[in-house]
Protein backbone atom coordinates (compact mmCIF):
# COMPACT_ATOMS: atom_id res chain seq x y z
CA UNK A 1 0.00 0.00 0.00
CA UNK A 2 1.16 3.51 -1.09
CA UNK A 3 1.69 5.26 2.63
CA UNK A 4 1.66 8.60 1.04
CA UNK A 5 -1.63 8.21 -1.04
CA UNK A 6 -3.03 7.15 1.98
CA UNK A 7 -2.33 9.73 4.05
CA UNK A 8 -3.31 12.21 0.92
CA UNK A 9 -6.94 10.05 1.13
CA UNK A 10 -7.00 10.34 4.96
CA UNK A 11 -6.21 14.64 4.84
CA UNK A 12 -9.29 15.11 2.49
CA UNK A 13 -11.22 13.16 4.48
CA UNK A 14 -10.53 14.30 7.86
CA UNK A 15 -10.94 17.80 6.36
CA UNK A 16 -14.26 17.05 4.77
CA UNK A 17 -15.69 15.84 8.43
CA UNK A 18 -14.11 18.78 9.94
CA UNK A 19 -16.23 20.62 7.16
CA UNK A 20 -19.12 18.47 7.88
CA UNK A 21 -19.04 19.01 11.77
CA UNK A 22 -18.74 22.71 11.50
CA UNK A 23 -21.88 23.17 9.32
CA UNK A 24 -24.20 20.97 11.66
CA UNK A 25 -22.90 23.13 14.48
CA UNK A 26 -23.42 25.94 12.94
CA UNK A 27 -27.05 24.51 12.10
CA UNK A 28 -27.79 23.44 15.43
CA UNK A 29 -27.26 27.11 16.37
CA UNK A 30 -29.26 28.11 14.14
CA UNK A 31 -32.13 25.62 15.08
CA UNK A 32 -31.61 26.57 18.69
CA UNK A 33 -32.12 30.36 17.75
CA UNK A 34 -35.40 29.58 15.91
CA UNK A 35 -36.96 27.57 18.56
CA UNK A 36 -36.37 30.41 21.29
CA UNK A 37 -37.74 32.70 18.50
CA UNK A 38 -40.62 30.74 17.84
CA UNK A 39 -41.46 30.37 21.65
CA UNK A 40 -40.96 34.39 22.02
CA UNK A 41 -44.00 34.74 18.82
CA UNK A 42 -46.04 31.88 20.51
CA UNK A 43 -46.08 33.97 24.03
CA UNK A 44 -46.66 37.37 21.71
CA UNK A 45 -49.20 35.44 20.29
CA UNK A 46 -51.08 34.23 22.81
CA UNK A 47 -51.47 37.44 24.80
CA UNK A 48 -52.83 38.93 21.82
CA UNK A 49 -55.52 37.06 21.34
CA UNK A 50 -56.50 37.00 24.74
CA UNK A 51 -56.66 40.70 24.07
CA UNK A 52 -58.58 40.56 20.92
CA UNK A 53 -60.95 38.15 22.80
CA UNK A 54 -61.58 40.50 25.65
CA UNK A 55 -61.64 43.25 23.32
CA UNK A 56 -64.30 41.44 21.09
CA UNK A 57 -66.01 40.41 24.41
CA UNK A 58 -66.81 44.23 25.25
CA UNK A 59 -67.76 44.91 22.12
CA UNK A 60 -70.26 42.40 21.96
CA UNK A 61 -71.64 43.20 24.97
CA UNK A 62 -71.92 47.32 23.73
CA UNK A 63 -73.55 45.84 20.72
CA UNK A 64 -76.41 43.84 22.40
CA UNK A 65 -77.36 46.84 25.06
CA UNK A 66 -77.47 48.80 21.73
CA UNK A 67 -79.65 46.62 19.98
CA UNK A 68 -82.35 46.65 23.16
CA UNK A 69 -82.18 50.50 23.00
CA UNK A 70 -83.51 50.38 19.69
CA UNK A 71 -85.90 47.65 20.11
Amino acid sequence: MDQSKFNEFRGKIEKSLNDMEAKLSFMNDGIKGLAHSHKNFQEEMSDFMSFMAESLSDHEQRIIALEKKIE
